[in-house]
């Protein structure tokens, strides 16, 4: 059971970074599948997972339960001020309640190798998607004219929102996978031990630093830098002076390739539109396509606050959200959602929604804080998490909200794997990814 068990969980990581994101729905169905499975093979000591850290799932379910009653007291009230939406039960009971409960449950025979092996087989998922889709975009043209063809990725942002193998890929999460995907790569060539591997995933992490540099996305290339000079800081503070100095050199490398393989025209272009649509806002004048309308959000959000600030809108609140924005003077009649993950639960769960997902967030660093025993590989993805859902609702999002809540939950139950992944290097055996 025990080796089914691992061969399902690598198998989880390559379809978590590859069509996981394409296909949200269908990947929770097959965690539920599981946990049933597990459950009916070994009842007992699932339930003893479970209680173990209980506080974590807990919270979980006590929002779902919070839902439920909010729900049962709006619908009992009778004149709802919009139209009601489900689709939030099926977000909270099938990863906010189902994806800790399933990765509690390899609480028994999980190891810092499996780990490894996990962070490897979902950069190589991230990787062949991504692929398919550099060549789905530029065809053969990547072969006969590469400048050109590189010039069309930066010009595309790498496609933009597309449809990838029949389903609705959107730009903000592809890249938030790149983003953690290049930090994961980042990670494995510092802990392993094996020069062919190692130059396996300085590959892959080059690859990855690339693609992400052609979606031309704020949020996803800031989170990355940052998550980059977190694991930086930790290894200059932990490595001997030689390492530092490969260190070093290896992060004036990544800003150097950056900057020659990018298309700067591309960015001075972005940083430009930034400036005009700041001055826009200065003026009053919410116009633009990127700063400008999130702005405008969260102050027509903030207008009805007296709505939603203690109790939230439940299942009022997408059609709720829209009756606001069409009614707005700041031109974002056509937009169906705050694009903040945070705001986003707050609307919905008022003072419960926005704890429970500050609390999804941050506790797996209140207990390294706790232990005293940091991750700095956690630390870096979290960074990338916290930016990106500043600037879109990844946790509402079926094709980014399993993923992230499988990572948090890793980083809570299992955060001491990940400490010793990063602090036992120098007796780190050869391990098989």
């Amino acid at each position: 059971m025990v080796k089914f068990q691992s061969y399902f969980f690598l198998s989880v990581a390559f379809l978590l970074g590859s069509v996981a994101p394409l296909y949200g729905n269908v990947f929770n169905f097959l965690l539920l599948i599981f946990v049933l499975l597990l459950w009916w093979k070994n009842g007992k000591q699932v339930w003893t997972n479970l209680m173990s850290e209980r506080l974590y799932i807990g919270v979980n379910v006590a929002f779902l339960l919070y839902f439920s009653l909010h729900t049962i007291i709006v619908l009992l009230k009778g004149n709802p001020i919009a139209k009601p939406s489900y689709g939030t039960f099926e977000a909270l009971a099938l990863n906010f309640v189902l994806v800790p409960i399933f990765v509690v449950t390899w609480k028994d025979w999980l190891t810092p190798a499996l780990v490894k092996r996990f962070l490897f087989y979902f950069c190589v998922g991230s990787l062949l998607l991504n692929l398919y889709i550099l060549l789905m975009i530029t065809g053969t043209r990547l072969f006969t004219a590469p400048g050109e063809a590189l010039g069309m990725l930066y010009d595309n942002r790498f496609g933009e929102n597309r449809i990838v193998l029949g389903s609705k890929y959107w730009l903000e999460v592809q890249a938030m996978l790149l983003a953690v995907s290049a930090l994961i790569t980042y990670f494995l060539i510092i802990i392993e031990k094996r020069w062919n591997r190692k130059i396996c995933v300085i590959c892959m992490f080059w690859m990855f630093v690339l693609f992400l540099s052609f979606t031309v996305t704020k949020s996803a290339i800031f989170g990355f830098l940052l998550g980059f000079l977190v694991m930086n800081i930790y290894l200059f503070k932990k490595f001997s002076f030689w390492r530092r100095v490969w260190v070093f050199g290896g992060t004036l490398l990544v800003v150097l390739t950056f900057v020659l393989l990018s298309d700067l025209k591309k960015y001075e272009e972005r940083i430009e539109e930034m400036e005009i649509e700041m001055r826009n806002v200065r003026d009053g004048q919410f116009v633009g396509g990127t700063l400008a309308p999130r702005l405008a959000f969260i102050k027509e959000s903030f207008k009805h606050l007296d709505e939603f600030s203690l109790w939230g809108l439940g299942v009022m609140t997408k059609h709720r959200i829209k009756a606001w924005y069409e009614a707005s003077d700041l031109n974002i009649a056509q937009f169906n959602n705050v694009n903040n993950a945070f705001l986003q639960y707050w609307i919905t769960g008022g003072i419960v929604g926005l704890s429970v997902i500050l609390f999804v967030f941050f506790v797996s660093i209140y207990r390294m804080i706790k232990r005293k025993k940091f991750s700095f590989l956690i630390l870096a993805i979290i960074c990338v998490f916290l930016v990106v859902s500043n600037s879109c609702v990844t946790l509402s999002w079926a094709n980014s909200r399993a993923l992230m809540l499988i990572f948090f939950a890793m980083f809570y139950f299992y955060g001491n794997i990940f400490f010793q992944l990063e602090n036992d290097l120098s007796r780190d055996k050869p391990s098989s990814i």
